[in-house]
């Protein structure tokens, strides 16, 4: 059986590490991650990304991938919102799985109410956002709607996303994913424990 890794992609303007490097163990859906890809005896690899600049993000991703295959892993990418609209965009790009947690659909629309943000949620590091940032998107937007590819992706959905709204989600991706959905939760997503055996069947069905 190949080896697994899973690429998580963290939300908007928020991160996976520390300055120094190391997980952000206070946020209960990493901490629960980490711990579940140890069991499983799962690669899981979470960077910081900066959304101002999505094709690099791409780029390295990519990159990453690639390394990845050469070292025999079968890779899901997964991620939180913006990181989301990103997993699945890359699955796109690679026909790899994609699980997607209350993601980001039209992130040129979604972001423009964070303009004026001054420093990172989670690193305290200075950081601006604007609409430059915003527009980048509607070209990943229209390529991955004008797509006919036959994805493989699973979404994580809390019906009390308070950025989000779930219905929407549900309509959009009733069709062409699976979608697994909580009463309640918020948009942070907290339902990852219960979610884990559906993780575990993304991963090794």
């Amino acid at each position: 059986m190949m080896k697994k890794a899973i690429i998580y992609l963290h939300g908007f303007n928020s991160a996976s590490l520390d300055l120094d490097g190391n997980l952000l163990t206070g946020k209960e859906k990493l901490l629960l991650m980490q711990e579940f890809c140890a069991q499983k005896d799962i690669l899981f690899y979470t960077p910081n990304v900066d959304y101002r600049d999505f094709e690099g993000i791409v780029e390295d991703m990519l990159l990453q991938w690639n390394q990845f295959l050469d070292q025999s892993y079968d890779v899901v990418f997964m991620g939180s919102s913006m990181g989301g609209f990103a997993s699945e965009y890359l699955a796109m790009k690679t026909g790899c799985k994609a699980s997607m947690i209350n993601p980001a659909i039209t992130p040129s629309e979604l972001l423009a109410q964070f303009m004026g943000v001054t420093e990172n949620f989670e690193t305290g590091q200075p950081y601006s956002w604007n609409q430059s940032h915003c527009e980048q998107y509607r070209e990943y937007e229209t390529e991955l709607e004008s797509s006919n590819q036959n994805l493989d992706r699973t979404i994580l959905l809390d019906m009390a996303d308070e950025l989000i709204d779930a219905k929407n989600t549900l309509l959009k991706y009733q069709e062409k994913a699976k979608i697994v959905s909580y009463d309640g939760g918020s948009h942070s997503f907290e339902h990852m424990r219960e979610a884990l055996p559906v993780i575990e069947g993304i991963l090794f069905n």
